[in-house]
């Protein structure tokens, strides 16, 4: 029976001597609500109602930055919230020397944003958020790690001017696009004549070259034709000139032959010709028949 109330009253105060730490987690130990030492995860025991534990996360967590308004360099409101990543490396200052980490890093974080974010104009905070996010990351990673907490990294979610704002944004874009339409057409209509011009005028010079080449060539064969004619012509004179001069120079032969034979019938002497000889005579007196 002893041994049954023993382990009843073990039950009842476990909780009280037997605490256990998980991973990710360490626990400051406290003797009367003083600090003694840190203990990580696994399972540890403490003397009742003495000692007591507080566990501490430490992992890395995620932090929203609840939406607020800000003024612009150039007196435009911004509407604007984000996410903290953080993570607590010092267990003891994130406990023992402020009261609720998380909360100043938040406070912490919207001050910094509207410091940064008052020092630039609306266009500025629109097109650098990554400049915007190095800023706070460099100020809160500062002013946190006297609390025992590092910053991991800072990320702007929304960052909105008033819809009156974002109506003539919209507008001066629309017109923009619109502007950059027609430049680009009128760019593609020059290039355009530009380039049919340049035909043209290519088409004009190919034409002219060639009717050049045609007239060249035209030429060329004309004078080819008329030096062969003359060519032929000289030939032909040529040729003439030679059987002119052979045809005098046998026909003189003959006639000397002739008056040869001539002077022997006039004394009555009986001659043999020779039939070449009567071929001349034959052919001298028939008329070159």
């Amino acid at each position: 029976m002893t041994i049954v109330y023993l382990l009843v009253a073990v039950w009842v105060l476990a909780p009280f001597f037997v605490k256990q730490i998980s991973q990710g987690e360490v626990g400051l130990r406290e003797f009367v609500g003083r600090y003694i030492d840190t203990v990580g995860p696994g399972i540890f025991f403490l003397i009742p109602f003495v000692q007591s534990v507080r566990k501490v996360d430490i992992r890395e967590q995620v932090i929203n930055v609840p939406e607020q308004q800000i003024i612009t360099k150039d007196n435009v409101a911004v509407t604007v919230d984000g996410i903290v990543y953080a993570q607590i490396t010092d267990p003891y200052k994130a406990t023992y020397d402020i009261n609720n980490v998380f909360v100043a890093v938040v406070s912490l974080a919207q001050t910094n944003l509207r410091s940064v974010l008052g020092t630039m104009e609306l266009n500025d905070t629109l097109s650098n958020r990554d400049t915007i996010n190095a800023k706070l990351l460099e100020s809160l990673d500062r002013e946190t790690g006297k609390w025992g907490v590092k910053v991991m990294r800072v990320e702007i979610k929304k960052l909105e001017p008033p819809a009156s704002v974002q109506e003539m944004m919209n507008m001066i874009k629309n017109a923009q696009s619109e502007k950059s339409a027609k430049i680009t057409a009128a760019e593609g209509y020059k290039v355009a004549m530009i380039t049919q011009a340049e035909a043209d005028k290519q088409s004009k010079i190919l034409q002219a070259e060639g009717q050049k080449e045609s007239q060249i060539l035209q030429a060329q064969g004309e004078a080819n034709a008329k030096v062969a004619i003359a060519e032929a012509n000289a030939k032909a004179l040529e040729l003439d000139a030679v059987a002119a001069q052979q045809f005098f120079t046998g026909n003189a032969v003959v006639k000397a032959q002739l008056q040869t034979i001539q002077v022997a019938l006039g004394d009555n002497t009986k001659y043999i010709l020779d039939s070449d000889i009567l071929a001349g005579v034959s052919k001298i007196f028939g008329g070159g028949k």
